[in-house]
């Protein structure tokens, strides 16, 4: 997000998704090593590179983390591959390498986000109307921003505010999206940089009837006013405000 231990400030979800190349985006520093797990076993399953996004806020710090082996339960989800898998081989012409990752690697990469809930709703509840979509470093200034607004998770739940959080960027799983808007009057994409999430999040719901679909702001309010800075840093009283 900021300039600090690396050459330029930059997003690198649109490289990721340029190279369509399944990525992962932790949150913390426990999370940099649960995702490290979960990127290992997705590359495996789906025979695809796995990206990683890291930032100062979870590389150039220290933290306490749990780091027992069986800390994690990493499923396997029941996704139809080809008889002849999805490795690569010898001799390998790119219109099947495409067909291949078009086809298999990018959908059972979204098969495995599912069965390991790496796209959690991390508040929820029965009056629901708010949401909030968000992910790594965007969705802990969100988490804080709540707090000093006074709003632990039950208390936002209970006046209908809704928390996504994105573990996987890309590819975006537009059924999870799909479903966490469902009964939502409107929903706010907290993230740095460039409008990744953002238009994402419309893509997936724009052929929704209108009486199911909730307007979506972010970078501007449904005025067009800008809410969060493209350039530099924000932080959660940012988010706050």
């Amino acid at each position: 997000p900021a300039m600090k231990s690396t050459d330029v400030p930059a997003a690198s979800e649109t490289m990721f998704s340029d190279l369509s190349m399944p990525m992962l985006y932790p949150a913390t520093v426990q999370e940099v090593i649960d995702y490290g797990h979960y990127g290992w076993e997705l590359s495996r399953f789906t025979g695809a590179w796995v990206g990683f996004k890291l930032t100062n806020y979870t590389v150039d710090t220290a933290a306490v983390v749990d780091g027992s082996p069986d800390r994690l339960t990493i499923v396997t989800p029941n996704f139809e591959l080809p008889a002849d898998g999805v490795s690569i081989r010898a001799g390998d012409h790119f219109h099947r390498q495409e067909a291949r990752l078009r086809l298999y690697k990018l959908p059972a990469a979204l098969a495995f986000a599912r069965a390991n809930d790496l796209n959690r709703r991390v508040i929820d509840g029965p009056k629901r109307r708010f949401g909030i979509v968000s992910s790594g470093k965007a969705a802990m200034d969100t988490k804080q921003a709540l707090q000093e607004l006074g709003l632990d998770e039950k208390k936002a739940a209970d006046i209908g505010v809704s928390f996504l959080k994105i573990g996987m960027p890309f590819p975006l799983d537009t059924e999870t999206v799909r479903n966490f808007a469902d009964g939502l009057e409107e929903i706010l994409v907290v993230e740095e940089k460039r409008r990744f999430l953002e238009t994402r999040v419309r893509d997936a719901l724009y052929d929704l009837p209108d009486s199911r679909r909730p307007r979506v702001v972010g970078r501007m309010d449904e005025h067009g006013k800008p809410m969060l800075p493209q350039c530099g840093e924000f932080g959660p009283g940012d988010v706050a405000k």
